[in-house]
């Protein structure tokens, strides 16, 4: 008795304290998840401002050059050169330089380094095909041909006095010049984190703070969730797994100029890195409180029950006749010495017979299955964790064919063996976490609870399963007897109660047995 009572009030400490450190802790992940999304959700605004402001420049650079371009010049490619290299020099934004190319994909002037970057069959290149349609085009990043550095080319139409396209304008600037995406590359994000500059339209990592990802292509869909929200639209903040298998904090921003967008991205183990350390805090300070304490109980235990243990004692003997029958000594006025001892005897056949009582109760007497109102409980227990976690919950409604055949030509004791036979099929067919409950005669009800999304497959193949388990003949009376099966499957929706679920699967239990009986048939 004293050791239980230590051990419990041991038990109910370290139950605090655990709770303590549980809910604490998420309390403080949630904190912390808001803080580091918001950060990151800056960060990232910051960084798609900035970028998108150095390629805005750029477009209107291009804008203002095309507009000024001498009609003259583009029948002189040395004075066309001349003059663009001038202008380019005073603008420095297009590190590669600017060309000008004519419809037909000639160039009509050649800077050495954008000619090497960008190939010499300029008329098959998607951006001066694009650029032909008469809008400004933003190319496809790729690696320059000759110093293989990332470049991006940006391409412009140019357009006479009526306005017809009699050429491209075309600037190039490597990723990693200062004036571009410099502030992408300043910014560091914790330990691990960082920054990505992704392009939706060519599924393309143009450029991040881990420079092993630049230049490559994104990850197939359904590996790296965020990444597939982004790039279908979403903006914003996010908890995900990337594909190496990490949980991190995710913000994106778009980049409007450019059609791509930044998405700012930090492991959950960095941002929560706090939260850890003061667990661990926690636990060990636990564990010196836990000590303290139960020295302190074992003390205090054991000084307030010496007279119940002595009075037990005493008690014992007089059982075993080493003393002779007498009232037991009274050391305190709260101390009931054997009239306790005898009081939980009592108690404990009490609740002996009252655990026989409520399980007749709660189980079929013939099957010993979970009879309808256990099966409701287990139904609104099912609900209420259906809605804390959002998982999904389906009844299987079985009414046997060919049972009454059995019942009636046979005899009710054959009957029940039947009956009894089929639910153990039943029972050791299906999962321990899955309830089977007899609810009528020869009705059965199949309870499957804490499914995820893909709930109908799950209950398709429990049915399929329920379904072998009649293909084997039931021996009744030493002959074989051949029973059938028609399922009603139903799955919980909105606020559906639990006779209303039960009620819908009965309906579609009907309609298999319409269909013939031998299969299954969901609720409409």
């Amino acid at each position: 008795m004293t050791m239980r009572l230590i051990l419990i009030g041991v038990a109910l400490v370290a139950l605090a304290a655990l709770g303590r450190i549980y809910f604490l802790g998420n309390y403080l992940r949630e904190d912390i998840s808001e803080q580091s999304s918001a950060q990151l959700v800056v960060l990232a605004n910051y960084v798609a401002r900035e970028v998108d402001h150095n390629l805005a420049e750029r477009r209107e650079f291009l804008k203002r050059l095309a507009s000024r371009i001498p009609g003259k010049l583009m029948n002189d490619s040395p004075q066309l050169e001349a003059w663009l290299d001038e202008r380019q020099q005073l603008g420095a934004l297009f590190s590669r330089g600017v060309m000008l190319i004519d419809r037909h994909g000639q160039a009509l002037s050649r800077q050495p380094d954008l000619a090497a970057q960008l190939g010499q069959d300029l008329a098959t290149q998607e951006f001066f095909q694009q650029a032909l349609k008469g809008e400004f085009v933003l190319g496809r990043p790729f690696k320059g041909l000759a110093l293989q550095v990332p470049v991006l080319p940006m391409a412009l139409p140019l357009r006479d006095h009526s306005g017809q396209v009699v050429g491209v304008l075309v600037g190039v600037s490597a990723l990693e010049s200062s004036n571009i995406l410099d502030a992408l590359h300043a910014i560091r994000i914790g330990r691990t984190g960082g920054l990505v500059l992704v392009s939706p339209r060519d599924k393309l990592f143009i450029e991040a703070s881990d420079g092993d990802i630049a230049m490559t292509p994104t990850p197939t869909e359904g590996l790296y969730p965020q990444l597939d929200r982004a790039m279908n639209g979403f903006r914003g903040t996010g908890i995900g797994i990337n594909p190496s298998g990490v949980e991190e904090l995710t913000a994106m921003a778009s980049v409007p100029a450019g059609g791509w967008f930044v998405m700012a991205r930090q492991p959950t183990e960095d941002a929560f890195a706090p939260v850890t350390r003061l667990q661990h805090f926690m636990k060990v300070n636990s564990l010196l409180v836990m000590v303290i304490i139960l020295s302190l109980m074992v003390w205090v235990v054991r000084y307030l029950l010496r007279p119940l243990r002595e009075a037990a004692d005493h008690a014992d003997r007089m059982t075993q006749g080493e003393l002779p029958l007498e009232p037991l000594p009274v050391v305190r006025n709260d101390e009931v010495g054997h009239m306790t001892v005898a009081f939980n005897r009592v108690l404990s056949k009490l609740m002996e017979s009252r655990s026989e009582l409520e399980h007749l109760a709660h189980h079929d007497k013939l099957t010993d299955l979970p009879n309808r109102q256990l099966l409701a409980d287990r139904m609104q227990a099912a609900f209420d964790r259906a809605q804390r976690y959002g998982h999904k919950v389906v009844v299987l409604y079985l009414d046997l064919d060919g049972f009454k055949a059995i019942n009636d030509g046979l005899g009710h004791e054959a009957g029940d063996a039947a009956l009894y036979e089929i639910a153990c099929r039943l029972v050791n067919t299906l999962r321990r976490v899955d309830t089977v409950a007899r609810v009528g005669g020869d009705e059965f009800v199949v309870l499957l609870s804490d499914l995820d999304d893909n709930a109908r497959g799950v209950a398709e193949r429990v049915a399929a399963k329920c379904l072998e388990v009649f293909k084997t003949p039931v021996m009744v009376v030493g002959q074989p007897c051949r029973l059938g099966v028609s399922i009603g499957m139903a799955i919980k929706g909105g606020d559906t109660s639990a006779e209303h679920l039960l009620n819908t699967a009965d309906q579609a239990m009907y309609r298999a047995k319409e269909a013939g009986g031998g299969c299954f048939y969901w609720a409409g």
